[in-house]
C-alpha cells in the first residue's frame, strides 16, 4: 500500500475552492483532530490524522467521518450543527455542517460601499434581515425560438431545398 502525497490543509482547501468563510472552522477542526495533511479528491478533501484513525472528509457542506458525537463536538464546537448517519454495515458516520452564510445587502456609508456577510448556525436563524436570507438570481433569458425558413421545393424530386439550394436528387 502506498502512502499518498499529502499537501498542507490550507493548500488543499484552496485547490478545492472551499468557501473562504468556512476555512477557519476547518483549520480549527484540523488542529483539534491532529491532522497531518490533506489529499485532494474529486468531490472532497481527505484530511489524514496523525493517530491513523479514519481520515476526515471536507465537502462543500461540512466535515464528516468523525468516530463519535463527542469527537465532532469537541473538534468543531458546534453541537447544534452535528449530524450522524449509519451505513449498511452498521458504522455510524458523524459530521458537522458548515454554518450558513447569508449575504446582507450592500450599505452605502459616506460614498463608500461596504458588503457585510452574516454567518449563522446551520439550519438556524441569523441576525440578517429576512429579505436577505436567500440571494436572488437573475432569471436566464429564454433561448430564442428557431426561425423556420422556406427555401422552396425541387421540381424533380419534390423535396425541400436547403439554404444552399440543394435537394435529395443533387
Amino acid at each position: 500500500m502506498t502512502t499518498p502525497d499529502l499537501i498542507p490543509v490550507d493548500a488543499a482547501l484552496e485547490e478545492f475552492e472551499l468557501e473562504v468563510a468556512h476555512r477557519p472552522l476547518v483549520r480549527q477542526i484540523a488542529l483539534r483532530a491532529g491532522i497531518v495533511g490533506g489529499e485532494l479528491k474529486a468531490s472532497y478533501v481527505k484530511l489524514h490524522r496523525i493517530d491513523g484513525m479514519h481520515p476526515l472528509h471536507v465537502t462543500h457542506r461540512g466535515v464528516e467521518w468523525f468516530s463519535s458525537e463527542v469527537e465532532v463536538v469537541s473538534a468543531s464546537g458546534l453541537p447544534e450543527a452535528v449530524w450522524s448517519k449509519t451505513n449498511r454495515a452498521g458504522t455510524t458516520n458523524w459530521g458537522v455542517a458548515f454554518p450558513k452564510i447569508v449575504v446582507a445587502a450592500a450599505v452605502s456609508v459616506d460614498d463608500a460601499v461596504v458588503d457585510d456577510a452574516v454567518v449563522g448556525p446551520a439550519g438556524g436563524v441569523s441576525d440578517a434581515p429576512a429579505a436577505s436570507t436567500r440571494p436572488t438570481r437573475a432569471a436566464k433569458p429564454a433561448a430564442p425560438k428557431p426561425v423556420e425558413r422556406d427555401f422552396g421545393v425541387c421540381d424533380r424530386c419534390w423535396q425541400a431545398r436547403t439554404a444552399a439550394g440543394a435537394c435529395g436528387c443533387d
